[in-house]
């Protein structure tokens, strides 16, 4: 056999050992845990918009079982956005996607909520799905998700709990350094982990030069990769120089949030920064509401484009939307 085929294997191998090592120190440990008190366990590994939405099902679950030692398993990522929160006892780091798939058919915890839909997560070599009983139970999927609320809806579905009311995600940074940025600035975000919500450059960059010409501030480029090719003395890119949480800090400290449908438009809403959100048709849904709390009761101006994807928008109306909900200020009209 080739070199590469026993490489592989071998990484295989080495992913499997991992995934049973992981495993088994988590069951373990949460066995012996649950020995004293009740363990409720929540799997939400990602996505980063979705961690963010889902917080405030923290609180719904700590009134459920207010004896319980609350867990929540995540990528190492997102790590930071979770372990200061006063509700969450401990987050423990997601080894592989197969070791949640064996977390989901035999759990230790006194009380497991996976919070992932189905067909959305599969591992890498040996190709299981991320299976959720509870999802498959109520009729929660990737096609119908939005059509029954926002993403918190759904994860209050899954946790078998009445959602009776829009509720406000929080975030609980910790104790942050000091970030040398402007006294007065804006921030963006453009990119998506799905490239159907995406706006198209091009507007951006004349959207950028457009806003602070008009209203004489500095913009702020936040984002994981592919900063936007533009230059410009007030414009400043922190794309892929920033963790997640170091990227949540310059959101909460903006004065305004332009972006698309993303995490960081949820961390925006976390934080109840006044923003302009962008969104199309996106899969099968039209109209649909990602938010709950301040962004879905009116803090942002949530644009929907009714004549197809988010990249179709007009650059003018998106500009007669951000004049509409920040006018200029007299002192900036000619």
């Amino acid at each position: 056999m080739s070199r590469s085929l026993w490489e592989y294997k071998f990484r295989k191998l080495s992913y499997w050992f991992s995934a049973c090592i992981s495993y088994i120190q988590l069951y373990v440990s949460m066995r012996i845990t649950s020995i004293s008190k009740p363990v409720v366990g929540i799997l939400l590994a990602e996505h980063l918009g979705d961690i963010v939405a889902a917080e405030p099902i923290i609180a719904a679950l700590r009134n459920k079982h207010p004896k319980a030692r609350i867990v929540w398993i995540v990528k190492d990522l997102y790590k930071g956005l979770l372990e200061n929160h006063p509700y969450i006892d401990q987050v423990i780091i997601e080894n592989s996607v197969l070791a949640s798939t064996w977390l989901s058919k035999l759990s230790p915890f006194t009380h497991f909520y996976n919070l992932h839909m189905n067909e959305l997560r599969f591992d890498p070599y040996f190709k299981r799905s991320l299976f959720n009983d509870q999802a498959e139970k109520i009729g929660l999927n990737k096609y119908n998700y939005y059509k029954r609320g926002n993403l918190l809806k759904g994860i209050f579905d899954l946790c078998d709990i009445p959602y009776l009311e829009s509720k406000q995600p929080k975030l609980y940074l910790g104790e942050q350094k000091t970030l040398d940025l402007p006294a007065k600035y804006w921030v963006i975000h453009r990119k998506s982990n799905g490239a159907d919500r995406e706006w198209q450059d091009q507007h951006w960059i004349a959207l950028i030069t457009q806003a602070i010409e008009s209203y004489n501030i500095s913009i702020i480029e936040v984002g994981a990769s592919d900063g936007l090719a533009f230059n410009h003395p007030k414009f400043i890119s922190m794309v892929g120089k920033t963790s997640v949480v170091e990227m949540a800090n310059i959101i909460s400290g903006a004065l305004f949030f332009i972006g698309i449908d993303s995490g960081p438009a949820h961390i925006a809403n976390a934080f109840e920064i006044p923003g302009l959100i962008l969104l199309g048709e996106f899969k099968n849904f039209n109209n649909h509401m990602p938010y709950s709390g301040a962004y879905e009761q009116g803090r942002a101006s949530i644009y929907h484009y009714p004549n197809g994807s988010s990249a179709e928008i007009p650059l003018d109306i998106v500009w007669q939307q951000l004049i509409n909900t920040i006018p200029i200020p007299s002192t900036q009209l000619a």
